[in-house]
């Protein structure tokens, strides 16, 4: 048994990747390429739009949404919704997704470098050395062997 989809017409606010449109196509979906409006484009053309699909080119306040009359849903790949008026949507009954773990390999594995590079001075002693300083005592690091380290995290991060 196929799947049921109704058709929607959503704006792409920002570069996606290809399977964000290509699986709204699939679907039967009409998709805009929104990601050279600015607001007065917004204003203009959102009043007949079901979905938005954004990252954080355009802030959706209340300012701009109220044009939207028939928004359904604000689709947001990635974690951030600080330029989303959420209780604006809350009120309105438009819903709002968003992906939070996507990019969580990259920040853990950003977050190993960082300590990396703390532990054993990288920065300063790279900085130093392009600078001709050679301070090898004094730059010396530690060296994680043996030794318990732990990474306490908050969110989705």
């Amino acid at each position: 048994m196929g799947h049921i989809f109704l058709v929607m017409k959503v704006a792409l606010l920002d570069d996606f990747h290809d399977l964000i449109p290509s699986t709204l196509i699939s679907w039967g979906w009409e998709t805009v390429d929104a990601r050279k409006w600015n607001a007065q484009d917004f204003q203009n053309k959102s009043n007949d739009l079901d979905g938005l699909i954004i990252r954080s080119s355009i802030p959706l306040g209340e300012d701009l949404l109220k044009y939207a009359h028939n928004l359904k849903f604000i689709a947001r790949p990635g974690a951030g919704l600080e330029n989303i008026d959420l209780d604006y949507c809350e009120k309105k009954n438009i819903r709002v997704y968003r992906s939070p773990e996507g990019n969580r390999d990259a920040v853990a594995e950003h977050t190993i470098g960082m300590i990396l590079m703390l532990i054993n001075n990288l920065k300063k002693s790279d900085n130093e050395v392009r600078n001709g300083i050679w301070k090898r005592e004094e730059n010396r690091g530690y060296e994680l062997k043996g030794k318990t380290f732990a990474i306490i995290g908050y969110g989705y991060m």
